[in-house]
Formats: C-alpha cells, structure tokens, sequence
C-alpha cells in the first residue's frame, strides 16, 4: 500500500459548471508551485537588482523626473489606479517600499510565508507600474499575475521555510491545482490574441516582420549578426512563431503534443530574450512554464514510477 498523500491548501469553493469540471477542481504535486515560487523570486530579484536599482532615482523619486506627481492624472477621481507611492513621502517613500519588495521576493524564494510575500509583490509592483507606466511593457501585467497565482497556490508546502513536509519525507504532498490552471489559461489567451493580430497583418503572413525586427536598433540586441542570417530563415522563425501562437490552446491540452508545444514555448521566451529587447517579459513568461514541469519526479528515487494517487494532472 503506497504512502499516504498530504494535502496541504485551502480548496475553494467553484460554481457551478466549474465545480463539476474535475480539471478546475483537481489537485496537482505541491513541488509544481514550489518550483514556480522559487523561480518566479529569482526573476523578479534579477529585475530588481538588474533592471529597476541602476535607474531607481531617475525614475521613481522626486529628484529626477517627477515622482508620485509624475502621471498625477491616472490618479483622478474617475479613475482606478492606485499606487501605495502616492501615500507614502517623496523624500523616503520609494526607498522604503523597493526594500520591502526586495524584502518580499528574499521571503518568496526562501519559502517563508509566500501568501504575505506574494501579495506584498505584488502590491509593490502594481504601485510602481502605476506611478511610472513608461518603463515597464505589457509583460509586466504578467508578472502581476503571476505573484498572485504564487500567492494563492500554498506553494510553501513544500522546499521552503513553511514546508510542511521534511526533506527526507517522501510521502507525497497534493495542493489546489486551480492557480496553475489560471495560469495556463492566461497563457492560452495571450498567445491566441496575440496570433490573431499577427495573423491579420501582411508582414506577418509573408514573414518579413522578423526580418525587419531583428534588423530594428530598436528591438534588436544584435542587428549586425542578424544581417548574415539568410531571409529565409527570418521568414520560417515568423511562421513558426504565428503557427504555434495560434495553434498553443489545443496543442498544449492534447497529450501527444503537449510536451514539445511547451519546451517549444521555453525555447521561444528564451530566443526573444537574447535577440530582442523585450525586458523581464521573457523570464517572466518562462517562469509560468515551470509550474507544468513534473517536478514531484525529483523527491522518488531514479527508476521509479508515480503512483496513481500523484500522477501528473491533465493538461498541464
């Protein structure tokens, strides 16, 4: 008789159709959100660290550019932004609050109450988008997601501070699985949309567009290794890239597909981070990849199978 499974987690409650619909309400490996918990802090500590300190005082205090009063009109009474920064004083305000985010991801990835710390991220970062919009891009609204999702997963319940299992335990641990769910289903949508207005486009259809980018000093890291590559090959990465957008929210639910949709989906975040100037957007995007991987292989010893209380959920 196998080892008894330890579900960790509150299950909510889910309307009806979604409480009858058993790939909403299942549970999935606690090791999935662990991994997701811990990659997703050590992104957002090379974004911070990396990206935001070096060019923190030019945009985002009040010696520089403006601070809080810099996009005063989003905070107008007719509208729903809102941003801790505009509580807190302009002479000390924004120091404090980066530290706390710093702070939060330093909890996130050692496991230590990732419920507070994931809300505290992402409160901290809605509050810096909203005072400053004209550094971040749209890949950051997946971040804000994403620390959500991070939050609501008990992805403590396993490598972490708060784990409830030690790590010599095998038994496995099983919690909700919807947060992963959602995450999918932000993935299926932002790549459908995003196919369908490339697909609309004449420069996508003929494949020229990622001729043209990779040649752009705007968008390209490397526009003169990128002139010896031959048009052809510009034309099929554009292909590849509609054909699998447009394709990702069928492809990445049917098993025998499944597999290579999402590696190919790694290996598309990762080429536009090294070839593109697209920000954090990619590792944030490959950090929603981690929570489909079969982590929970890594507690069994090598050789063995899953039992059928922990094999893999549907789908993901």
């Amino acid at each position: 008789m196998g080892d008894a499974v330890t579900e960790a987690g509150l299950k909510p409650w889910f309307p009806w159709p979604l409480a009858r619909w058993r790939w909403w309400t299942e549970s999935v490996p606690a090791e999935r959100v662990a991994a997701l918990r811990i990659v997703t802090a050590l992104v957002l500590l090379f974004d911070l660290l990396a990206c935001y300190l070096p060019h923190f005082v030019t945009l985002f205090t009040a010696d520089a550019l403006g601070g809080r009063d810099l996009y005063a009109g989003r905070f107008r009474a007719d509208h729903a932004y809102w941003s801790a920064l505009r509580a807190l004083p302009d002479a000390w305000g924004p120091q404090a609050l980066f530290a706390v985010w710093v702070a939060g991801a330093v909890g996130l990835l050692v496991g230590w109450r990732p419920f507070v710390c994931g809300l505290v991220c992402w409160a901290c970062a809605v509050s810096f988008w909203n005072i400053n919009p004209a550094p971040h891009n749209g890949g950051d609204r997946l971040r804000h997601t994403l620390f959500l999702m991070v939050a609501c997963s008990a992805s403590g319940a396993v490598w972490g501070v708060s784990s409830v299992r030690s790590n010599t335990d095998p038994r496995p641990v099983m919690v909700p699985g919807w947060p992963v769910k959602v995450l999918f289903v932000q993935l299926a949508a932002l790549y459908l949309l995003s196919g369908y207005y490339k697909a609309i486009s004449p420069q996508w259809r003929s494949g020229f567009v990622m001729y043209w980018a990779s040649h752009d000093l705007y968008w390209s890291l490397y526009p003169g290794t990128a002139a010896r590559l031959p048009v052809w090959l510009h034309q099929f990465s554009a292909w590849i890239t509609l054909v699998w957008e447009l394709g990702f929210p069928v492809l990445a639910v049917l098993k025998g597909t499944r597999a290579a949709t999402l590696i190919l989906g790694v290996i598309f975040h990762l080429g536009t981070l090294f070839t593109l100037d697209v920000g954090a957007f990619a590792l944030y995007s490959v950090a929603c990849y981690t929570a489909f991987a079969p982590w929970e292989r890594l507690r069994r010893p090598f050789g063995t199978t899953a039992r059928r209380d922990e094999s893999p959920p549907e789908a993901t």
